[in-house]
């Protein structure tokens, strides 16, 4: 593509200076060097060049085009004109004032311009008489270094990537002059309690050289001076790489939670298992179990089993979206805060779950389509408290869950204990035992009697909260209080103690 074809793009075509001086700076490119080896293209160094001519000659230039025209990332090509401006030798030119302004920090000026003119001293004392002549002090980049240490000693927030990309210069030889200015201005960075002696400051001489060429690698240079700037690229690259860290930590973490939720429910419903043969502690007779309930185990443990899998997907899913584990490892949080996220979480989980029960029992397409796979267990028992159509375990439990996690502000990690605790207290809940000295019916009202109501056809409009408190119920008038009586021939008997009203 013709250089004036794309100034035309830019809007430059009617500064014909600046095409002219862009021209000459492209033949310098290739004359000088190939520009091939510092990865730019033909299209993006005319478009380079044409940013150096109009920014010299003070012409309005849109880097954003620049940006797209040249088909690189805005990175990739700012690190592309710092390199071809490097090889070309033409300075920036950076004035204290201006970046005072640009940066608000106008306060630090003298102290600027003070730690400039000491450098240049103490710097100049420790050349041979026959070298000070050609130290360059007119670079940007001891502008730039000088301002950006003042503000730094001062408490002044600076961005100090902008800063170099406004010196023209790379990060290693912006932090090797930072190094030598700090070592040499002792008394205005603060940063030295003795003053050394400039002469055992090693690298000082590094910095004499008026044009990049004139620097090599082999003595002592920069390695951006020769083309590529890999100190950039590599810090691209630990970001990627703490990304990716971030995101691998999330996911594992989702897989813990997951984990522990599945063994946590198969595990206590285990014990329940173990524990069905004492019809003393049974709320309903095995004869019962067996005659009322309309579905076989076999299907309820695969019921369970699917809808454990698609928890986890989703679990999956929400973690790698909005998780970051890696930051929440950093922040430890104190028990006062860990209960606060617990009790929101819990009234989360319940204001969710009591409306979309409740109005699956009112709504007669969701109840005979959904919500009445899970009233097939007329009498509950523990490894079938998530027996529950898909689309029920979605809506309730993990779109519950995922805005009780969301809500809460919880870590993934604290997760994995306050869903291990919610599961827990569901299969306690679907037990069918009332046992002696268990803590959850003596902590909370919504136990297993109280969920044992609401499976019988008498309680199927009452008694809708899940799995913690009943405040709804009470508050909305679907409570339903009950009376625990022992049946003859073992075993207790849940009764309701009010009449029974359609609502």
């Amino acid at each position: 593509m013709d250089l004036s074809d794309i100034a035309k793009r830019l809007d430059l075509s009617d500064s014909k200076q600046v095409v002219r001086r862009a021209a000459e700076l492209r033949r310098l490119c290739d004359i000088q060097f190939d520009s091939s080896v510092i990865g730019v293209g033909e299209v993006c160094k005319a478009v380079i060049c044409l940013e150096i001519a109009a920014t010299r000659a003070g012409v309005l230039f849109d880097r954003q085009k620049a940006v797209r025209l040249s088909g690189m990332s805005e990175k990739a090509y700012t690190r592309s004109f710092n390199s071809l401006q490097n090889g070309l030798g033409v300075k920036n030119k950076l004035d204290v004032r201006e970046l005072a302004i640009q940066f608000g920090c106008v306060r630090i000026i003298p102290f600027v311009h003070k730690g400039l003119s000491l450098y240049k001293t103490r710097f100049l004392a420790s050349l041979l008489p026959s070298r000070r002549a050609g130290a360059d002090f007119t670079r940007p980049v001891f502008v730039s270094v000088a301002f950006y240490l003042c503000a730094k000693k001062h408490k002044l927030k600076v961005d100090k990537i902008k800063l170099i990309e406004l010196s023209g210069t790379s990060e290693a030889e912006f932090s090797s002059v930072s190094v030598s200015m700090k070592d040499l201005c002792f008394d205005v960075y603060g940063t030295e309690k003795e003053k050394k002696d400039p002469k055992e400051i090693k690298g000082n001489r590094e910095l004499l050289d008026v044009l990049p060429e004139k620097r090599k690698l082999e003595d002592g240079g920069y390695s951006s001076d020769e083309g590529s700037e890999p100190s950039m690229y590599k810090k691209r690259k630990t970001k990627d790489k703490q990304a990716y860290e971030s995101w691998k930590k999330t996911v594992v973490a989702s897989n813990k939670q997951t984990k522990a939720k599945v063994l946590v429910y198969w595990a206590y419903s285990g014990i329940y298992v173990l524990l069905e043969s004492f019809e003393k502690y049974r709320l309903h007779t095995k004869k019962d179990e067996d005659e009322k309930n309309l579905v076989s185990k076999r299907t309820v443990v695969k019921g369970v089993l699917l809808q454990q899998t698609i928890q986890a997907v989703v679990a999956i899913i929400l973690f790698t979206v909005t998780g970051d584990d890696g930051a929440a490892a950093g922040v430890k949080h104190s028990l006062i805060d860990l209960a606060r996220q617990f009790v929101t979480a819990m009234l989360v989980l319940d204001t969710w779950q009591y409306f979309m029960h409740r109005y699956m029992h009112h709504n007669k397409f969701l109840y005979k389509h959904i919500h009445s796979q899970h009233h097939r267990l007329v009498v509950p028992y523990a490894f079938g408290a998530l027996y529950n159509h898909p689309v029920e375990g979605l809506l309730l439990d993990t779109i519950g869950g995922a805005l009780s996690f969301l809500l809460s502000g919880m870590s993934p990690r604290a997760s994995i204990f306050f869903f291990s605790f919610a599961t827990i207290k569901t299969v306690d809940d679907h037990c069918g035992l009332w046992l002696p000295g268990n803590l959850f019916h003596v902590l909370f009202r919504n136990n297993t009697a109280y969920h044992d109501v609401h499976h019988q056809l008498y309680g199927s409009k009452y008694n809708f909260s899940q799995p913690f408190f009943v405040m709804w119920d009470r508050i909305l008038g679907t409570y339903m209080p009950y009376s625990l009586d022992k049946r003859t021939g073992g075993g207790f008997e849940v009764r309701p103690v009010k009449e029974v009203k359609e609502i």
